[in-house]
C-alpha cells in the first residue's frame, strides 16, 4: 500500500509492514519502546517511554519520592529528536517524522536545572587559556547538552596541540621506542607489574600485556556515568597526555581526539576505584571501550557494543 514502511525483501514476507522501534532517553537512560506500525503519535511515545522507565526504575506508574517522602507526579513537558535537539508535535505521528531505530529524549515537567536537557545553537566563544590547546582553536560547533550547561561541545581539531606539545609527545615516545628496540629492561614496559615487577615480558607478549593491564583494572560496578562525565573525563585525559609525559604516539592520541569530537564514549560505572590516585578503575573502562572491548555510547546510536 502506498506509503507503508516495509522490511527489504531479506527481512520480511511480502507483505509484512515495518514494526516500528524507537530509542527514548528519560532521565540519562536509554529505553526502546515498541512502536507497532508507527500510526500512534508522538505524546503516546513521550507517555509510553516514561511510563517504562518508572517501571523499571521503582517498580511503578509514579516517579521517585521527595525528600519528605512524598511520591512526585511527572509528566511529559515535549519530546526532542536526540541529534539537533529538534522539538516533536505531539499530535504528529511516529512513522510520519522519525524513522525505524531513531532517537529522541523526553523532557519532563518540574525538572530541575540538574536533570534538565539543554540545546545549544552555532557559538564561537572566545579562545581559551591552556598550556597544551592551540588557544585559536578551541570553539563550538552546533551540538546539544545533556544535563550540565558547561557540557558545551568543544570540538578539538588536530591543531589543537602547540607546537610544543607535539614535540613533548613525540620525544616520549621516541624513548619508549628506543627502550623496546634495545630490549631494555624497564618497569610497566617490558616487565610485568607490582608483584611481577622483575619478571620480563617477551617483545611477542608486551600488547597483550598492556591490553591485560586495562582489563584487570576495569572493574568498576554500577550504572555508567552520563555521557557529558565521562566526555569530561575524556577530555582531561586528552589534556594530560597532550603533555608528553605518558609516552603516548601522536597517532593514539589523534585517534582519542576523533573520539571526543564525535561523543563516542566508553560504558565507565559510576562506582569503583583502584589505587592510591582513585581514579585506575575510570579510565581502564575509559581505555577499555576505545580498544573496542566492552560499551560505547554514541549520540546516534545510544548504548552498543564497542567492537561493532
Amino acid at each position: 500500500m502506498e506509503g507503508e514502511r516495509r522490511l527489504p525483501q531479506t527481512a520480511r514476507g511480502e507483505n509484512s509492514i515495518l514494526k516500528m522501534k524507537i530509542s527514548v532517553r528519560v532521565r540519562g537512560d536509554w529505553l526502546q519502546v515498541p512502536c507497532k506500525d508507527g500510526k500512534i503519535n508522538v505524546r503516546w511515545l513521550g507517555e509510553e517511554a516514561l511510563k517504562r522507565y518508572q517501571k523499571l526504575r521503582w517498580g511503578g506508574d509514579v516517579g521517585p519520592a521527595d525528600e519528605e517522602g512524598k511520591v512526585r507526579e511527572e509528566k511529559v513537558q515535549e519530546v526532542r529528536k536526540t541529534r539537533g535537539g529538534v522539538i516533536l508535535d505531539p499530535d504528529d505521528l511516529v512513522k510520519e517524522i522519525l524513522d525505524d531505530n531513531d532517537f529522541v529524549s523526553v523532557d519532563q515537567e518540574n525538572m530541575s536545572h540538574l536533570t534538565s536537557t539543554f540545546y545549544l545553537m552555532e557559538t564561537v566563544y572566545p579562545p581559551m587559556t591552556c598550556s597544551t590547546l592551540a588557544e585559536e582553536d578551541i570553539k563550538l560547533r552546533y551540538g546539544y547538552l545533556f544535563t550540565f550547561i558547561f557540557t558545551e561541545e568543544i570540538i578539538l581539531p588536530y591543531s589543537y596541540l602547540t607546537k610544543e606539545s607535539e614535540e613533548s609527545v613525540q620525544k616520549s615516545r621516541n624513548l619508549v621506542e628506543k627502550i623496546l628496540q634495545e630490549n631494555k629492561v624497564v618497569y610497566g614496559i617490558t616487565t610485568g607489574f607490582g608483584n611481577f615487577a622483575r619478571t620480563s615480558i617477551s617483545a611477542e607478549k608486551l600488547e597483550e600485556l598492556q591490553c591485560n593491564l586495562i582489563r584487570s583494572h576495569a572493574a568498576g560496578v554500577g550504572s555508567p556515568l552520563p555521557p557529558e562525565r565521562t566526555r569530561m573525563l575524556l577530555a582531561l585525559r586528552i589534556n594530560v597526555l597532550a603533555k608528553g609525559n605518558s609516552g603516548i604516539s601522536l597517532h593514539t592520541l589523534r585517534q582519542l581526539i576523533n573520539a571526543f569530537n564525535e561523543s563516542c564514549l566508553s560504558w565507565v560505572p559510576e562506582q569503583g576505584s583502584v589505587g592510591a590516585s582513585g581514579d585506575l578503575a575510570p579510565l581502564a573502562h575509559l581505555a577499555l571501550g576505545l580498544m573496542g572491548e566492552g560499551k560505547m555510547w554514541s549520540p546516534d546510536t545510544g548504548w552498543g557494543d564497542a567492537n561493532y
